[in-house]
């Protein structure tokens, strides 16, 4: 069996990986700019992608979440992160990293559906007809004289 060969990353997957990136090391593991993330913490970042441990050409995905739907999702649960990092204590670097990173997964889903549920509604909004939706008032009719006469012979 061969296995296909995933493709070099495209300008716009580089930027929204180094948003990812950025995002993770400084909001979440608070290094700063002399920090890097281990090449462990990368590979969970980029298993994440595809629903795996780690990044892994030799296991199939089962999964295709885009960097953005990822960030949202770290986003998503900064404040979960926070209160576990702060009531948590951890044996180093990967044990904390491990712990975000669960919290991330059971999540991935959920912050998947409201992404791609958010953009439908914006692609409703902007197909909806003006003309159908504008509404004109119907207009005022005068009574004539012999509506009046139908009326007094009634009385």
């Amino acid at each position: 069996m061969v296995k296909e060969v995933k493709k070099r990353m495209s300008k716009e997957d580089k930027i929204h990986w180094d948003e990812l990136y950025e995002y993770v090391r400084t909001r979440v593991m608070k290094y700063d700019k002399n920090q890097s993330l281990s090449t462990a913490m990368v590979l969970r970042l980029k298993g994440l992608l595809y629903n795996k441990f780690m990044e892994n050409l030799n296991i199939e995905d089962t999964a295709n979440y885009s960097y953005q739907v990822v960030l949202n999702t770290f986003k998503f649960c900064m404040p979960d992160i926070q209160r576990g990092l702060t009531s948590n204590s951890f044996r180093d670097e990967n044990h904390k990293f491990n712990y975000v990173i669960k919290i991330v997964e059971s999540n991935l889903n959920t912050v998947y559906m409201r992404m791609k549920n958010a953009e439908k509604a914006k692609e409703k909004t902007e197909t909806i007809e003006m003309n159908v939706v504008t509404h004109s008032g119907a207009e005022y009719q005068t009574k004539t004289k012999e509506t009046s006469k139908r009326l007094n012979d009634l009385w």
